[in-house]
């Protein structure tokens, strides 16, 4: 890199020497000597370097960095070199090294960096020439390293999503897509890529990971009944709940939700979930036992809080002990009908009001909670306003042929389906006659339309049998080679890389040659990262990988056939190439 930092020093010395003279034709700039003089007799004024025009000759110690290129573009516009087409650029790419000039000196004062076409798109990064450090004849300096780091990642950052281009396309266009290949190709990994390059990430929780084994059931995946116990209770109970497949989905259904909505009903949603989660605080607390009807002398006992946090109720002193659910959500829905309390108190037949607006019975009781929640946790709370972005959320099954399929998705398989995304894709699970109420999938589930699923799994994995067509249909398949992920194995620095590739692709070249094996049976990258292990000891670091790591596998493979031996030594000579 020190390489690269002074090149670029010199590079942006001489783009500016370069400018100024032409603008100026001084002799007294900064740079001249070392820069124009020298080349005086043959200097070129203009030309466009990234068209290979001669004017790239002048910057051709100074435009090489690894495999990219920097080029150097000088036009004039009316007779003046003051002109935002005058830049650096790495080939290929919009991303370039712009000036910026006192024109009053005819004197540049600052570089900037450039992400488009437009040239006055600038970045944030920009520095003046002396906190670049240009013409103080020092090694350079923290600032130029910083930008040239900035540079050179803009295009590495470009590099990276072009490559991911392929997958991403695949995933949006299927909404289902499992990554197969040899062992240790990476497939893992490429899944958590492609799922951050759709702003998805486990930490922003739009994305989540699961692997299937042949314990993993329905109850893991979509929902079922888990045994319960009461604080200060000896009885065991069994209540139901999500899965994970189905809790993540009911988190990307209301992000999708809000996402349709204007900011004035995400504000107003805002507060009364905020005013609404209070009162649960408080009953929770205990501090708020019961709820009055609309008839002062009568009220509604709280006995209860579910954990989707419906209140559970029952008329005071009542002999029967029945009871009733008012859920958040048909509350919430009777509030945008009624948006106050005086709304409320017009009502004449409460029973058909509340039940023409959340079609649903209890109606005293939501009438009562509505009215006991705007009085006493509605006024005058605010929020500040947002406007909710719809996310992309993918959820990643890795080794997905190691479950059993049909016991894990059910009837899922027909709402996972890429052409049933969304309510056309609604299932009744096996447990909806005990979704409670309020529930977001209380009238059957779907699949959000911003879900996607990514799937993960070994050719040569003897459960591959177990994916049956019905499932084979509903994803988009894609073969990962040994070849195809390379580049993870840039930890290892260029001289173990090159060792490293070299030992892989000799060993597959032996593996596909072996009857009964082909390139489904490749060694991937992964296994050659290991030898980061064992750097501590660099005369045996590719043995012991081969010993700890990778003969076992092979051993795996040819296990049964006639001449194991024979295979072996061959695969370890290969290896030791």
């Amino acid at each position: 890199m020190e390489k690269y930092y002074h090149q670029y020093k010199c590079l942006l010395e001489y783009f500016v020497t370069h400018l100024e003279y032409v603008q100026t034709e001084s002799k007294t700039i900064p740079g001249y000597k070392k820069y124009i003089e020298p080349i005086l007799g043959d200097f070129i004024t203009t030309g466009v370097g990234y068209k290979n025009q001669a004017i790239q000759t002048q910057i051709s110690d100074w435009s090489e960095y690894g495999e990219h290129q920097v080029c150097i573009n000088i036009t004039c516009s009316f007779g003046s070199y003051m002109t935002n087409q005058c830049y650096l650029n790495w080939q290929g790419t919009w991303f370039n090294t712009r000036p910026e000039w006192d024109k009053s000196k005819n004197r540049i004062i600052r570089l900037y960096l450039s992400k488009q076409a437009k040239a006055t798109a600038k970045s944030e990064l920009s520095y003046s020439l002396s906190e670049l450090g240009l013409f103080d004849n020092l090694p350079p300096n923290d600032n130029l390293k910083k930008f040239f780091d900035l540079f050179e990642s803009l295009i590495i950052n470009e590099e990276k999503h072009n490559a991911m281009l392929p997958y991403t396309n695949l995933l949006i266009d299927n909404k289902n897509l499992i990554l197969t290949g040899a062992p240790g190709t990476g497939k893992t990994y490429l899944a958590k890529l492609i799922a951050r390059e759709l702003g998805a990430t486990e930490e922003n929780l739009q994305c989540m990971m699961v692997q299937f084994h042949p314990s993993y059931d329905y109850t893991d995946f979509v929902e079922g009944l888990r045994p319960f116990q009461k604080d200060g209770e000896t009885n065991i109970g069994f209540e139901l709940k999500r899965g994970s497949f189905k809790d993540f989905c009911v988190q990307a259904l209301e992000n999708l939700i809000d996402s349709q909505k204007s900011t004035q009903d995400i504000n107003r949603d805002a507060i009364f979930k905020s005013a609404y989660y209070d009162m649960i605080d408080k009953i929770r607390n205990e501090e708020i036992k019961e709820i009055p009807l609309k008839s002062e002398s009568m009220s509604m006992e709280i006995v209860d809080v579910s954990d989707n946090n419906n209140l559970i109720l029952k008329a005071k002193d009542s002999e029967t002990g029945k009871t009733y659910t008012v859920s958040y959500a048909r509350v919430k829905k009777l509030s945008v009908v009624y948006e106050s309390m005086e709304a409320l108190d017009s009502i004449s037949n409460i029973d058909k009001a509340v039940r023409d607006a959340i079609k649903g019975c209890n109606t005293s009781a939501y009438w009562a909670t509505l009215y006991f929640l705007y009085k006493n946790f509605m006024q005058n709370r605010r929020v500040e306003e947002t406007v909710v972005e719809r996310k992309n959320y993918v959820f990643i099954i890795d080794e997905i042929n190691r479950g059993e399929i049909s016991k894990i998705f059910g009837e899922l398989f027909f709402s996972i389906d890429p052409g049933y995304r969304g309510v056309a894709g609604t299932v009744q699970t096996q447990y909806q006659n005990l979704i409670e109420e309020g529930d977001v999938y209380e009238n059957g589930f779907y699949v959000p339309e911003n879900v996607y699923i990514i799937g993960t799994m070994n050719d040569i994995d003897r459960s591959v049998d177990s994916m049956d067509f019905a499932m084979r249909r509903r994803f988009a398949w894609k073969e990962i080679k040994s070849n195809d992920r390379l580049e993870m194995l840039d930890d290892l620095g260029d001289e173990l890389k090159e060792k490293a590739i070299k030992r892989m692709q000799s060993l597959n070249d032996a593996i596909e040659k072996t009857e009964g094996l082909n390139p489904s049976y490749h060694v991937g990258p992964a296994y050659f990262k290991k030898v980061l292990l064992y750097k501590n000891n660099p005369d045996s670091m590719w043995s012991d990988l081969w010993e700890y790591h990778i003969e076992g596998v092979l051993y795996e493979y040819v296990r049964g056939m006639d001449d194991v031996k024979a295979k072996m030594d061959d695969f370890k000579n290969a290896y030791n190439c």
